[in-house]
């Protein structure tokens, strides 16, 4: 009778000599596509944490698929044994080709180990994905930033494009490689343009006369009179505009800013101001052609008065 206290129990570790490694197959039942931790259907048994090879099959592994395994397990063991997972198996025209990598931190690097691309999250646990220059500087060329923002950075790091601000009210920027910014959309406003501020035209109209020597619009009327007007898309939300007045004889010269029909601003002499244009992201929207009109006239005891508007550009909100 053998004395089994006192045999080696290495026997009851590895297979039996008329068992060599097996081939067979499993299906996930959970699977940790950062830890890798898992448990395994197998024969209606269940096996848990399964080592695996090492490579990107690991990752692409869901719940419900088809493991192929190597190893071993002794008849009757009820899983006892030793196996390891080889990667999942899919047959001809199962979505081989649709690959859905899942990792904690995904990295390309070059061949002398510059990285050219990482996903995986920030310190704030966001998504996040940078596409690199591949220089020893590990600059990055395009970057998420707080899984809402995107920005483009110029070699030196400098910010040359970028998307910021909270899903719903995002703003749109562009800056040269010396920071000035060249390009904004209105984030207040959700409409149209910050920068560049546009220009408007006006040019004199037919009510408008010319006295004496000046080429100033002018009127002897002391109701409103149109004196300049011009049709412009516009692309802003506000409105810069500045007139100089003179006038004959004493007296006041006012005037009037009015857009699409709506007088938005009235003043006496020279001045200036930003209005908001009417109807901005209701009834008006960036593109929309603008009817602008300045009106002036006499007032005061004085005969004549003139007009001429030196500023008429479109701002940010």
């Amino acid at each position: 009778m053998t004395d089994r206290l006192y045999n080696d129990i290495a026997s009851f570790l590895t297979p039996p000599p008329s068992r060599g490694v097996q081939f067979t197959q499993g299906r996930v039942l959970t699977w940790d596509n950062e830890t890798l931790h898992n448990t395994i259907e197998w024969r209606g048994i269940t096996l848990t944490d399964i080592p695996l090879v090492e490579g990107i099959n690991a990752l692409v592994i869901r719940e419900g698929d088809i493991i192929g395994m190597l190893g071993w397990a002794p008849e009757n063991a009820n899983g006892v044994g030793s196996w390891w997972i080889l990667g999942k198996l899919s047959n001809p025209g199962e979505f081989v080709a649709d690959l859905n990598v899942t990792a904690k931190v995904f990295r390309f690097v070059t061949e002398d180990g510059n990285t050219l691309a990482f996903f995986g999250k920030d310190s704030n646990g966001n998504p996040l994905w940078i596409l690199m220059y591949g220089g020893g500087d590990e600059q990055s060329a395009i970057r998420t930033i707080d899984a809402e923002g995107l920005v483009i950075h110029y070699r030196d790091g400098a910010d040359a494009f970028r998307i910021s601000g909270t899903t719903g009210n995002q703003i749109i920027t562009m800056r040269d490689n010396s920071g000035n910014q060249l390009f904004a959309t209105d984030a207040a406003s959700e409409h149209g343009l910050a920068r560049p501020w546009l220009g408007y035209r006006v040019v004199p109209s037919g009510p408008a006369q010319i006295s004496g020597t000046s080429f100033w619009p002018s009127t002897p009327n002391g109701a409103y009179t149109q004196m300049m007007n011009g049709f412009n898309p516009v692309w802003h939300p506000e409105i810069s505009v500045g007139v100089a007045t003179a006038t004959l004889g004493g007296g006041s010269a006012d005037w009037q800013l009015r857009i699409n029909g709506t007088t938005v601003h009235s003043a006496s002499g020279s001045g200036s101001t930003q209005v908001t244009v009417p109807g901005w992201g209701t009834t008006v929207f960036p593109g929309d052609v603008g009817n602008f009109e300045i009106y002036g006239r006499i007032s005061g005891g004085g005969t004549r008065a003139f007009f001429q508007c030196d500023r008429l550009y479109g701002r940010q909100s």
